[in-house]
């Protein structure tokens, strides 16, 4: 498969990507919660990058490197407790 056919495919979910960050990041408790509902098993990634090309493809985005920024931005939110 021609890695530019995949372009146009991996912008959309690129931005799909970045949607859900934004959305779960309103309501998130912690960037580990945020992080675990992107990155965590049947998260969102590997819903959209379901492939090892798909998801190098996506680290090189600008959405990748904003969702980033905001998992990272709520690194002081109080984690969710265990108890």
């Amino acid at each position: 498969m021609n890695c530019m056919s995949l372009i146009p495919m991996a912008k959309s979910k690129a931005q799909q990507a970045l949607e859900f960050v934004r959305q779960e990041a309103k309501h998130s408790p912690s960037d580990t919660d945020l992080h675990n509902a992107f990155f965590g098993n049947g998260g969102k990634f590997g819903q959209l990058f379901p492939t090892r090309q798909e998801r190098e493809a996506f680290a090189k985005t600008p959405e990748y490197e904003e969702v980033v920024r905001i998992r990272a931005s709520l690194a002081g939110r109080k984690k969710r407790s265990l108890a």
